[in-house]
């Protein structure tokens, strides 16, 4: 599959950390399935992995408190 957004890379298997914000909160779903832009980066989610991601937004976003992040 060629890269919809820079038009030159090739999509490949591989692994990546999805994240997102759900009204207030920042919520970060980690190694999941997705092609790869092998010249941009882009990712691209297929359909069991997009449910996945879904479900895993939810549970973070209701089953979590706020915690201060630092820079490290």
């Amino acid at each position: 599959m060629t890269c919809v957004i820079c038009k030159t890379g090739t999509c490949k298997p591989g692994k990546t950390h999805f994240s997102t914000f759900v009204k207030d909160a920042f919520v970060v779903v980690k190694n999941v399935d997705a092609l790869i832009c092998d010249n941009c980066g882009e990712a691209y989610y297929e359909g069991p992995t997009t449910e996945y991601i879904q479900k895993q937004v939810e549970l973070a976003y209701n089953n979590t408190e706020e915690v201060e992040v630092m820079k490290v």
